[in-house]
């Protein structure tokens, strides 16, 4: 998997190359993945649509995050909003503790937008407060976080609609973001990478790729969350950069909670997200080489 350059995009990669377990290989010029794409430079966008040929842009962020950072508007380039997750979880299928760990998350990714408002000020003092409590243990946190995605029949809905996008495509290259490109991108990327046929190690791999490219974006976070000159700040900032890195232990807890509750990454596809033979064949017609 490529890492690109942008001026203004952080965490950007393309997947063409990755093999698949049968020897086949993702066709390059078919997928990007990224953080968001507000500080997109006009050479940035020139380049996602010449060079690159991206026809559709996929926002896997919540509405909030939307409306602060708005993905720039590229001319014949469709930009289609579909949330995993809404900021207002009350209602829907969640159980309480799902509630509170995606909220507390939601509050997280507010500060990845690094814009700064009321609702994400507020939000940097609940994580603050998240952080500093003795009992925190972010990779248990960030662990179950990953493992409600799972069995969550909103999510679900989410996903499928997302790989229609996929299998309706007819041109160009498709590119899908959250705010850091490390969650819900790294989600939707192993699940898409599987239904390809790509072993479950060379997924991991990808996943951790995008920790490399995140670092700096990260490290703001960490200043704006805990300034390192305060006395303290130091042992927080550690703690906190576990919440924000991009962790193997977290995308295992992903797998390992799909096989427990579905036997297989496979029946998790075709059970929950209704993906069918047809449909591996229509993904493979379209992506592999």
């Amino acid at each position: 998997m490529a890492k690109l350059t942008f001026e203004g995009i952080k965490n950007i990669r393309e997947l063409g190359g990755i093999k698949t377990r049968d020897g086949h290989k993702v066709k390059k010029g078919c997928f990007l993945k990224s953080g968001h794409l507000y500080r997109a430079t006009d050479a940035d966008l020139q380049k996602l649509r010449d060079d690159y040929q991206v026809k559709l842009i996929v926002d896997l962020r919540t509405e909030h995050e939307r409306n602060v950072m708005p993905d720039p508007c590229i001319k014949g380039v469709s930009d289609v909003w579909n949330p995993l997750y809404m900021e207002n979880i009350q209602g829907l299928a969640f159980t309480r503790s799902d509630r509170e760990i995606l909220e507390d998350h939601l509050k997280a990714l507010f500060i990845v937008n690094q814009k700064a408002d009321e609702k994400t000020e507020y939000a940097m003092n609940d994580v603050r407060q998240m952080v500093m409590a003795d009992d925190f243990d972010p990779d248990a946190y960030m662990a179950r976080m990953y493992q409600k995605f799972v069995n969550n029949q909103i999510i679900q809905k989410q996903m499928k609609q997302f790989f229609a996008l996929l299998m309706n495509n007819r041109e160009g290259a498709i590119l899908w973001h959250c705010s850091a490109g490390k969650d819900r991108t790294g989600m939707i990327t192993a699940l898409v990478l599987y239904a390809l046929g790509v072993s479950k190690e060379d997924i991991i791999e990808d996943y951790m790729a995008s920790q490399e490219s995140s670092e700096d974006a990260v490290d703001l976070i960490l200043e704006k969350l805990f300034p390192i000159a305060e006395p303290g700040n130091a042992q927080y900032q550690a703690i906190a950069r576990r919440l924000f890195a991009a962790r193997e232990c977290y995308i295992e807890a992903f797998f390992d909670a799909i096989e427990k509750d579905y036997i297989s990454v496979d029946n998790y596809l075709q059970k929950a997200l209704e993906l069918h033979v047809d449909n591996y064949v229509r993904l493979k017609t379209l992506y592999l080489e």
